[in-house]
């Protein structure tokens, strides 16, 4: 596969400069749905639920003059591309953002030879904090040293920020050893996990989830892992985050 020359990949952000309070935050490794379909189409009407103000979509397909993603203004780090498409880690807000850095993995996965991407954003939210959002696919195919070390990078790259802050994604965490890295990692951030009242709908590998979402300085209003077999191999995770009282 190609590496990408075109990074990064935006367009003109929404004109609502604040975040409501609360907000919805999908999360989606979205690489099984058929985009030619469905990406014309708002996501509610998708997955038949009320329109979120952020999406946090891995593996996600665009070409280069497509306009929106999901009918939103979207910012992406692609880790593909070919003569047709882009391939790579996606954010999208019906709200004003713009994007704060946009990376690849140092390492390339074996077998594959592809990168993995990140991307961080910023958010300004009503009470006039910024809110980080970091949106990644983690590394896979790879050594557990390597898997570390791209773990931390990623720790040491947002241990500069302060504020409330989102991580989220597809961390490919198939084994214990990999689920450890990343929770100490989080742990130093001082970020949360978001737990669900069912979480069987959530993607796993060798009984490990591999979807995640962590949070600090904000408070869960509802959250919800979604089933979808019809549309793709992993379900959506859906968070009503507000502001901390």
């Amino acid at each position: 596969m190609y590496k990408p020359k075109l990074t990064p990949l935006s367009i003109p952000s929404a004109t609502a400069r604040f975040l409501p309070n609360p907000f919805r935050l999908i999360v989606w490794n979205c690489h099984k749905v058929n985009f030619d379909r469905h990406h014309h189409q708002p996501i509610e009407k998708l997955l038949n639920i009320p329109a979120p103000q952020i999406l946090s979509l891995q593996e996600a397909t665009l070409t280069p003059e497509q306009p929106h993603f999901f009918q939103l203004p979207y910012i992406m780090t692609p880790n593909i591309q070919t003569t047709k498409n882009l391939y790579g880690v996606l954010t999208a807000s019906s709200h004003h953002f713009y994007p704060l850095r946009q990376q690849l993995t140092k390492s390339r996965e074996l077998g594959f030879l592809t990168y993995k991407a990140s991307l961080i954003t910023l958010h300004p939210l009503s009470s006039g904090e910024i809110l980080t959002h970091l949106n990644i696919h983690a590394i896979n195919f790879v050594p557990h040293l390597l898997f570390k070390r791209e773990i931390e990078a990623i720790r040491a790259l947002l241990e500069q920020l302060t504020g409330p802050m989102i991580l989220s994604g597809d961390f490919n965490t198939w084994n214990k050893k990999r689920v450890a890295t990343l929770f100490n990692s989080m742990g130093a951030l001082g970020l949360k996990r978001v737990t669900y009242p069912d979480e069987r709908p959530i993607k796993t590998l060798n009984r490990q989830p591999l979807d995640y979402i962590f949070y600090r300085g904000l408070e869960i209003d509802s959250a919800q892992a979604m089933r979808v077999p019809n549309i793709s191999d992993h379900n959506p995770l859906i968070v009503d985050f507000k502001l901390n009282q």
